[in-house]
């Protein structure tokens, strides 16, 4: 179940309920990025716009009390919420998978997208409601830009890859997104942790969400060099993908002046090569991947 403003990616979606015994009661799904979202509905409650699955038998057992349970829980907000409601008569409680996305922020969410948890991308609600993935295209070229990588290779598409090169720049790849480089040594654990581009839903504030987030600089120095995907190259014969990345040209220059920075503005673009990846790496004990970097 979903929104009609709810952009579903199937082929994860089927591999990310695949892991569920189809004979028991299964509630899947996720909830809002917003706490005070959370606090006004329910943090054990799969928000209707990320989307969320009912397993058949616990679909079964839903019919048998579904009148009943509607009537008692006909004050609360929405369908999602009495579902929740009635599901937790049967006794079962929400089961979450990361890919399932809301949506609840406001403004950018480049940095959220760009820090993508371990997990298939299910989901992305609310596309109207944020500025456009990519910031030279429309809202729907965005999103055709989206499926043009996540069609030959469904289970990388924005998975996080980190590295470093010689020089000691960090470097984070959104797979069939973007890439960030930043001319300077940032851990891992920052890395994951997403730049806080965007708002809180309903009072557009800087917080809090439920997951850790990185404040923007004010400090040019301190920003990545973004590079947003150009193209995808299905090498099929090799079971690989090429994509590449470029800056936009439209975008202002950095005002930093250190060399290192300058050196890294340099880049024009980038270009990323990846084995398809298979489901098993994310659904079983899932690590994200390392990138080695060659020069050229």
């Amino acid at each position: 179940m979903g929104d009609d403003d709810t952009v579903f990616f199937p082929d994860n979606l089927v591999a990310v309920l695949g892991k569920y015994d189809h004979r028991e009661m299964y509630y899947v799904g996720g909830n809002s990025e917003s706490v005070e979202q959370d606090t006004l509905h329910a943090y054990d409650m799969a928000f209707g716009g990320g989307g969320f699955a009912i397993s058949y038998p616990l679909a079964a057992e839903l019919v048998k009390i579904m009148d009943g349970c509607l009537d008692r829980y006909s004050y609360m907000y929405g369908s999602d919420q009495r579902v929740w409601a009635c599901v937790s008569e049967l006794g079962v409680s929400l089961t979450r998978e990361l890919g399932f996305h809301q949506m609840d922020i406001r403004g950018d969410a480049f940095g959220l997208l760009a820090a993508h948890p371990l997990a298939p991308l299910v989901s992305l609600h609310h596309p109207e409601s944020i500025q456009p993935l990519f910031p030279n295209k429309t809202l729907l070229q965005s999103f055709q830009t989206i499926i043009q990588a996540y069609k030959p290779d469904p289970a990388r598409i924005m998975q996080q890859s980190i590295c470093y090169n010689k020089w000691k720049w960090s470097i984070s790849i959104s797979w069939g997104y973007a890439v960030q480089i930043y001319p300077r040594v940032l851990t891992p654990k920052e890395l994951e942790m997403p730049l806080q581009t965007f708002q809180t839903w309903r009072t557009l504030s800087n917080g809090p969400f439920t997951f850790n987030t990185r404040p923007v600089s004010p400090d040019p120095c301190q920003h990545p060099i973004v590079f947003y995907l150009d193209s995808v190259n299905d090498v099929a014969q090799e079971g690989v993908t090429v994509t590449t990345y470029k800056k936009l040209l439209d975008r202002p220059k950095n005002k930093c002046p250190f060399m290192n920075y300058l050196i890294a503005v340099g880049v024009e673009k980038i270009v990323v090569s990846a084995e398809k990846m298979d489901y098993q790496l994310l659904n079983q004990k899932p690590r994200r991947q390392c990138c080695e970097i060659s020069e050229g």
